[in-house]
């Protein structure tokens, strides 16, 4: 869901950087609400995700769970390998989608928390080659 909506709308902001907007910093693109709404509709019955950055080489990707998970269940998701992590946020395409528009050296800071707001897991995600 996250994927598709990025490559859609990495497509339409292409011709936008291009013709109306152009990013100087990660900050600015990542505040744009445009690039915002991507991460409001991606989310769904189980996760939110918000994003920010903290600097322009550093994304910092937060999960929230809808729901307080059991502690079987966050050590269930604890344990998901950093792969399994990126597929299912589609955090490599999200990757790309910073590439395309000049920052291609991002880190993702990965982090997921608990419905009452404790962490569950964190990860850093490093730039893709």
């Amino acid at each position: 869901m996250l994927a598709l909506s990025l490559s859609f709308v990495a497509c339409s902001k292409k011709e936008t950087k291009t013709e109306d907007k152009a990013f100087f910093s990660l900050e600015e693109l990542v505040s744009d609400p445009e690039f915002q709404q991507i991460f409001k509709d991606s989310g769904d019955e189980n996760f939110q995700v918000a994003v920010s950055a903290s600097s322009d080489t550093v994304l910092v990707f937060d999960v929230t769970a809808t729901k307080t998970y059991n502690e079987a269940d966050v050590e269930y998701l604890s344990s998901r390998s950093t792969e399994e992590i990126s597929e299912k946020f589609a955090l490599a395409d999200l990757q790309k989608t910073l590439k395309m528009y000049g920052f291609g050296n991002v880190t993702i800071e990965y982090k997921m928390y608990n419905g009452d707001g404790t962490l569950i897991t964190e990860r850093t995600i490093p730039p893709q080659n």
